[in-house]
């Protein structure tokens, strides 16, 4: 394990600097205080890295296999296709509802699909997470979300 562990983490660290220095060269924009293109590819590649470093670390270190692994709850094939089909109609309908309001509909069906069964949590959790992932792309990172039939409101 652990010699598997000391490969996989030194070939995941060469793809990650591979995918860095693509991102370093994207071209940039002359917008002021907006993000350019390379920004969230050095995000997702940083993230990347560290976690690869992780595991040469502990590969090193000797305690990559810390026990048994645990295993994933088992999922139906029937609740992926829902889940599938409620990506779909989300996407059918993102243009003319908007970013939050087809989100929270898809994060609700999501939550029920993979068994939250309290109508609280269920609620609070899809809306809250919507209206969240919104202002933080409009506030922080400057990227306008399309805002559909809550643009009054937003």
């Amino acid at each position: 394990m652990r010699k598997r562990n000391l490969i996989s983490a030194v070939v995941l660290i060469a793809i990650g600097i591979s995918y860095f220095v693509l991102s370093v060269q994207l071209p940039t924009r002359n917008i002021e205080n907006a993000t350019g293109p390379s920004f969230f590819p050095l995000v997702t590649v940083t993230g990347f890295l560290v976690l690869a470093a992780a595991l040469l670390f502990q590969a090193i270190r000797g305690r990559a296999s810390l026990g048994s692994v645990p295993t994933l709850a088992k999922i139906s094939r029937a609740t992926y296709g829902w889940a599938f089909a409620a990506a779909v109609l989300y996407l059918v309908a993102l243009p003319s509802l908007g970013f939050i309001a087809a989100n929270i509909p898809l994060f609700a069906a999501l939550m029920v699909l993979y068994g939250e069964k309290r109508p609280v949590w269920v609620a609070a959790g899809s809306i809250g997470i919507s209206v969240a992932v919104f202002f933080v792309f409009r506030e922080m990172f400057q990227i306008q979300l399309p805002a559909g039939i809550l643009g009054g409101l937003v």
